[in-house]
């Protein structure tokens, strides 16, 4: 008996009030409005909570250390360095020979030659003056020991005593010696 009573009133129900699905009206707009509206709101309280959240922990973190933090220092050391760009000649290729060791050594050099930009002798001077440069930096390394040659207070030795050998080869000056390789492999 009970459940033709339940029955009866789903029937009854039913027929009295009309099935709209999806479409109810709350006061004069209808559920959709209200949803996108709802979900909106969210977004933007969200975007809001996270740039508030985000500007005062940048400004918390940044307290301490602003200045040094954003600049980097400048250095007189650093802006007196600052190197003339040339153009480099690096045709020579490896150069390779033995030092003067009591057990000899074999040394490995590819020296690349930089010159002043815009002077536009220096480069076929180069090329026709290859051989010879290429000898003079073969010589120079053969009459020289192991102990002579390695480290950089040497390397920078050596650099400036080949651009003064080499200087006086040429007609015109160049700038700037350096070595792609500088290596001393004993057998």
């Amino acid at each position: 008996m009970s459940d033709e009573m339940f029955d009866q009133e789903d029937e009854a129900g039913g027929e009295e009030q009309p099935t709209t699905a999806g479409k109810k009206k709350i006061g004069f707009l209808p559920a959709i409005v209200i949803d996108i509206l709802k979900w909106g709101a969210i977004v933007i309280g969200a975007i809001i909570f996270i740039v508030v959240t985000v500007v005062i922990t940048v400004r918390f973190m940044g307290q301490g250390n602003q200045a040094s933090a954003t600049r980097l220092p400048l250095e007189s050391a650093y802006e007196e360095q600052s190197a003339e760009l040339l153009n480099w000649y690096s045709e020579m290729g490896e150069i390779r020979g033995r030092t003067a060791d009591e057990v000899p050594r074999t040394f490995i050099v590819t020296p690349h030659i930089g010159y002043e930009t815009g002077n536009e002798a220096v480069s076929p001077e180069l090329i026709q003056r290859q051989v010879q440069i290429k000898e003079l930096i073969n010589m120079y390394f053969a009459e020289k020991t192991i102990s002579e040659l390695e480290g950089n207070e040497n390397r920078t030795r050596i650099k400036r005593e080949l651009l003064e050998e080499i200087n006086r080869l040429m007609i015109e000056d160049v700038q700037e010696i350096a070595f792609d390789r500088y290596e001393f492999i004993e057998f």
